[in-house]
């Protein structure tokens, strides 16, 4: 089922394979997460012998009236003090610096990925839900290391050394802290599973959201044209209040936690206060007491960090699952494993090819055509007849459920996708400019074509004098997909590029639909000399600009109904000449 900005992805399974394959990110850090956990750790003993300072301040330097020994643990502790800082400092820059790497190699891998999957995945899919992968669980995911595992990591370290200071300075005092540590896990152990199922519930609406708010961008002229503002309000507006609810959902849970924390904590050191006044002294001294109180609430600090994280972990788990679930997509259009990288004439055959977007209904029932080195060929049909179809399968955008496609005798599936798609280029309806300079633009695909070579092609295309006239020429930028330039001169750019390209097979599908007829018959004549040697295949509506045509197929039914020059298929008097009449009676009037 195709998954649309209403419908909720289904949840991923909870893997610890996960947690080892984003470590592998980590890797190359491992000498800096060392100094990190190396500066972290000592910075934490430092701070545990400032309290055994204050013991021996308490117990013996006040006692004793020594205003020497006063002055000089008073600089100790302050020489401690900044050099804690300093190295607090030091590990907080380092572990910055090993985030945003993370996140740069994430967001690549991702990236990269994302390029090589086939049509039918984005088909499938709303672009809101990929987006939101990319950008932000990937930023959210890199914490996971460089934040929550190594500050885990560091408050378990930090855990042992106070255990260690708390040991050895009363047992009975640690025993106390020890038990409310149980009662807590028990509470994060029984909440855990349900936090999880929340959470991914919270990932699933903010993606909802997301899809419909980047459908809606790119719709927001039709939006307008429509006078659909208000509608679309409403539906974001729900969407929203709908993720408000999902994540008030957590919220008790949440609350739990820290509540949980909070008054454990308090608890057992004002318990360590208490046993320590009432029952232990004198046998202990007040400086003990001091201390110990002092050691739990450095214990509880770590520990509070320790459960906190617990919630970030089951966040970001749900994120890194997301992101791992895109990397692990399949790829399934690919090379053979020995792709041929042919040199191709042109030479075409569909031999009863059978394909289908869906699995359910065919688009292409059994199409038969051969097409021969450097012929123009025309596919004319009624609107969702497949003509589109075939272009898409030329360049293998989507694979075929049965028969064949071959290239100079080769199957299609065994031509190296590099070497097929350098040379069979599309133009297709929509075409899409990027926000770079016009020159950029013309040479998207071949950037090692000269300047000269651009400036061209655009004569012979009438298109140099228009460009030359914009502020900046060539080196304008577009932006937004070239808004600011007409249909026409969008498309008459696209059309430049694909000839830039310079490819042996050149598949028109309707790529002179937004210029007038007359700049179109111009186009046809001045650009025959660089279309030469090429084969050319168009598929337009308008049949009075393919008449010329080497071999016109008309596609009708999934199959090729009629085949044969413009005079022979008049001649036959069938399908091909009713529609062409039925143009030629509009064009007429």
């Amino acid at each position: 089922m195709v998954n649309k900005y209403d419908v909720d992805e289904q949840n991923t399974r909870f893997d610890k394979k996960n947690i080892l394959r984003l470590l592998s990110y980590a890797k190359k850090h491992r000498l800096k997460l060392f100094v990190t956990f190396l500066l972290s750790a000592v910075a934490t003993i430092l701070s545990l012998f400032t309290t055994k300072i204050l013991q021996t301040v308490l117990d013996e330097v006040i006692v004793q009236a020594d205003m020497k020994k006063l002055i000089f643990y008073t600089l100790i502790e302050i020489i401690l003090t900044i050099v804690i800082v300093v190295f607090s400092k030091l590990k907080d820059q380092m572990l910055a610096k090993i985030n945003l790497s993370i996140i740069y190699d994430l967001k690549n891998d991702l990236f990269a990925h994302i390029q090589y999957l086939s049509a039918d995945y984005f088909d499938t899919r709303p672009h809101g839900k990929i987006l939101v992968r990319v950008t932000e669980y990937t930023e959210q995911v890199s914490s996971l290391i460089t934040n929550q595992l190594v500050n885990t990591i560091m408050n378990f370290i930090n855990l042992i050394f106070v255990l260690i200071f708390m040991f050895t300075t009363n047992i009975s005092l640690t025993w106390l802290t020890l038990v409310g540590v149980l009662i807590l896990i028990v509470i994060f152990a029984s909440t855990s599973k349900i936090k999880r199922t929340l959470r991914q519930d919270i990932n699933n609406k903010k993606a909802n959201s997301n899809a419909y708010l980047v459908e809606s961008l790119k719709g927001i002229s039709t939006t307008q044209a429509f006078n659909r503002e208000k509608t679309n309000e409403k539906i974001y507006g729900n969407l929203t209040s709908i993720q408000v609810d999902a994540a008030n959902k957590i919220r008790p849970y949440s609350n739990l936690g820290w509540f949980s924390i909070g008054n454990i904590s308090s608890i057992t050191t004002c318990a360590i206060y208490f046993v320590g006044i009432k029952i232990l002294y004198p046998n202990i001294s007040v400086g003990t007491i001091a201390a110990m109180g002092s050691y739990s609430e450095r214990f509880w600090s770590p520990i509070r960090s320790f459960f906190n994280t617990i919630d970030s972990f089951i966040e970001t788990m749900t994120y890194l699952e997301r992101i791992l679930e895109t990397i692990d997509e399949e790829i399934k259009i690919k090379n053979s494993e020995h792709p041929k990288n042919i040199n191709i004439s042109g030479h075409i055959v569909f031999d009863h090819v059978y394909f289908s977007y869906d699995g359910k209904r065919n688009v292409l029932n059994g199409i038969a055509f051969e097409i021969l080195p450097g012929e123009k060929i025309a596919i004319v049909g009624e609107t969702g007849s497949g003509k589109t179809t075939i272009t898409n399968l030329l360049a293998r955008f989507y694979d075929i459920a049965s028969g064949g496609i071959y290239f100079d005798g080769v199957e299609i599936k065994e031509i190296d996708l590099y070497a097929l798609r350098k040379q069979v280029t599309i133009m297709q309806q929509d075409n899409f400019l990027f926000s770079d300079t016009i020159m950029n633009n013309l040479k998207y695909g071949n950037e090692n074509i000269s300047d000269k070579q651009v400036h061209e092609v655009c004569e012979k295309l009438e298109m140099d004098a228009f460009i030359r006239s914009l502020p900046e020429g060539y080196n304008t930028v577009l932006e937004n997909n070239g808004k600011t330039l007409s249909e026409g001169q969008r498309q008459l750019l696209s059309y430049a590029r694909v000839i830039l390209n310079n490819p042996k097979v050149l598949v028109l599908d309707e790529a002179t639909s937004k210029i007038d007829v007359q700049t179109e018959k111009l186009i046809q004549t001045k650009v025959k000399d660089l279309l030469k040697d090429k084969t050319t295949i168009t598929i337009a509506h308008r049949l009075s600009t393919i008449t010329d045509s080497d071999k016109i197929l008309l596609i009708k039914d999934c199959v090729v109904k009629e085949e044969g020059t413009h005079e022979e298929l008049m001649r036959l008097k069938g399908d091909y000449y009713k529609l062409y009449m039925s143009q030629y009676a509009l064009y007429d009037k």
